[in-house]
């Protein structure tokens, strides 16, 4: 794995391990050569070099003074006979080793041109584990907002990381389609007596219906009150029968808000393997109840019944109700179950909110009180919430910016900005780049905070193409594309891979060498990203590389360089960033336009 991510850092552990082994009692440290790949670190700051290596583990082992442990190796390295090592710089207890920058480029942009280096998994051992990425999970006849896009984003760009690392993935979603917001969404589309017009979209004209119900609720006293909730719970007796009216409406108007999510699903680009329903594991859940009632794994407490979690500081999951229901807890373990069985899988990630933070702790250890040794690699990925600047967003008060309603205002925006190109480019290539802005815009927006964080949606910034945005991040795309066009017309062109196997690269400028090492760390990074469940670890990185793009083209000159294979090879670096960049855009969900 560490040969195939990071050649150099590689050999470098390598060289450094049979130093330390020459020392005396080298041998007895303890430390492999794969431990030294993990203790090589990216220096702050450039000029520091590229990496830096601490020495006070092989210090104490050795009983050697830190600073001569870094010396002695400062010393070896200083005569490796491999061509990676400029030159090593000791800072106190540290080893400062700069590479040699036309040996890395060597190394990486043939590969980069060829596509073979995203071709290959960076973490082939995982090619055999199995995982589950559960995400969106939105609740039926509820219109799909922004603060639902979050989710989407997390979970479609981790499906994209796990896979490209290598692993078998696959992709679910867990819809819930039954509970007493249905209810009150029938209760109140039967109480208007409205059909949906043509043409309108019924997922989010259901929405409207539910939004009313809970206002009627909140302003209903006594026995009026009284009245609609007995209405609604018939109604959700109705649903959970399975038969007879109510059960055909809740049928009819559930398609509807599925078609409508899937419709928003294919927009954003956002792929399923598996659907799971709420619905179908109710009956499931009521089976587990007993099953490990009669096991031990639960108990019954004044007529309810649950797990005690108290020795784990966890408190009580109630699993039943005293009414005999069960709950979503009861219904996450029924899909666990379901999950593990039917697909094997070694490790499942659910993508919700961290206001469901107990929940899931809860239901992870139950499950592993249960018996499945899955329970363990089971991983809550919790995200905050995406806010108004006035405040949260709730479908229940009606306060929230509906997804369609925002793709076509962002659109329109789009359309007016582009109009400049019109008899230049087709109409279908504006359509298609304000899409891809679009949909860039909001996912980028979305993705570039690390998950923890909560999100203040603002449509203004997102959409700038200045600082950290995707319009920003795919305008350098662009920008590339259009220097590569303006140089074929001068009579230039890039190296092709095979030649970059063949010509002699000469890394000269600071600036150089950083977009450089940028676009070698790209696969670091990804696998970072991926383990961490934080894609917000590659948007960061894809940021900075552009950042260095820019700088290395206001400080380098490439089409006026001071001979046509100096130009050919700058702008093989430069094709090659573009490349890097577009894969990793690919990884969070983002296609950029070829020109801007």
């Amino acid at each position: 794995m560490t040969i195939q991510l990071d050649p150099c850092k590689s050999y470098l552990s390598s060289a450094i391990f049979g130093a330390i082994s020459s020392l005396d009692g080298g041998d007895q440290i303890g430390v492999k050569s794969e431990d030294i790949f993990g203790m090589l670190e990216k220096p702050r700051q450039d000029d520091m070099g590229d990496f830096a290596l601490p020495c006070f583990r092989f210090a104490k082992a050795l009983k050697i003074a830190p600073p001569k442990v870094a010396a002695t190796l400062a010393e070896c390295l200083a005569k490796d006979p491999s061509g990676w090592v400029a030159r090593v710089v000791t800072v106190n207890a540290f080893c400062n080793i700069y590479i040699n920058k036309n040996k890395m480029a060597a190394s990486i942009i043939p590969d980069v041109l060829s596509g073979t280096a995203f071709s290959y998994p960076v973490a082939p051992k995982n090619s055999h584990a199995r995982v589950m990425v559960e995400y969106s999970q939105p609740n039926t006849h509820k219109e799909f907002h922004v603060g639902h896009l979050r989710n989407v984003c997390l979970g479609s760009s981790l499906v994209k990381l796990f896979r490209y690392c290598g692993y078998d993935v696959v992709a679910a979603n867990y819809f819930g389609d039954e509970g007493a917001h249905i209810a009150k969404c029938l209760w109140m589309m039967k109480k208007s007596g409205k059909q949906p017009p043509a043409g309108v979209d019924k997922g989010a004209w259901l929405g409207e219906f539910y939004v009313a119900a809970t206002r009627a609720l909140d302003k209903a006293e006594g026995d009026e009150l009284a009245g609609i909730e007995a209405e609604i719970s018939n109604i959700l007796s109705g649903i959970e029968s399975k038969s007879g009216p109510w059960h055909d409406l809740w049928r009819e108007t559930r398609t509807w808000s599925l078609d409508a999510y899937k419709s928003i699903y294919q927009w954003v680009g956002a792929e399923f393997d598996r659907d799971f329903f709420e619905s179908e594991v109710s009956r499931e859940s009521q089976v587990i109840v007993e099953e490990y009632l009669k096991k031990g794994v639960f108990k019954e407490d004044q007529g309810a019944v649950g797990a005690d979690l108290a020795d784990y500081k966890l408190g009580f999951m109630l699993a039943r109700k005293r009414d005999g229901n069960t709950l979503y807890a009861t219904k996450d373990l029924a899909l666990a179950r379901r999950k593990f069985d039917e697909f094997k899988i070694d490790r499942s990630i659910y993508v919700v909110a961290n206001e469901q933070n107990h929940h899931f702790r809860q239901v992870f250890k139950t499950l592993e009180l249960m018996g499945f040794p899955q329970a363990t690699k089971c991983v809550h990925l919790s995200y905050g919430m995406v806010v108004l600047p006035d405040g949260k967003m709730s479908s229940r008060a009606g306060n929230t910016v509906p997804f369609m309603t925002l793709k076509e205002s962002i659109l329109q925006e789009l359309h007016l900005i582009l109009d400049k190109y019109k008899g230049d480019w087709s109409d279908e290539e504006i359509h298609e780049t304000a899409k891809r802005l679009c949909i860039g815009a909001l996912k980028y927006g979305m993705l570039q905070a690390d998950p923890a964080r909560e999100i203040v949606f603002d449509l203004k910034d997102w959409l700038s193409f200045e600082g950290n945005t995707g319009p920003y991040l795919m305008y350098s795309y662009a920008r590339t594309m259009s220097i590569i066009r303006k140089a074929a017309e001068s009579g230039h062109k890039p190296w092709s891979a095979e030649e970059s196997q063949k010509f002699k690269f000469t890394i000269e400028a600071a600036s150089e060498h950083e977009l450089l090492r940028a676009i070698y760390d790209f696969n670091t990074v990804v696998l970072e990203a991926t383990e961490q469940c934080r894609p917000s670890h590659l948007c960061s990185h894809l940021y900075n590389m552009c950042k260095s793009f820019n700088r290395f083209y206001t400080d380098v000159p490439v089409l006026k360089a001071d001979s046509a294979e100096i130009i050919r090879m700058r702008l093989s670096l430069i094709l090659a960033f573009a490349k890097t960049l577009r894969e990793g855009l690919g990884l969070v969900g983002i296609t950029p336009p070829e020109r801007m």
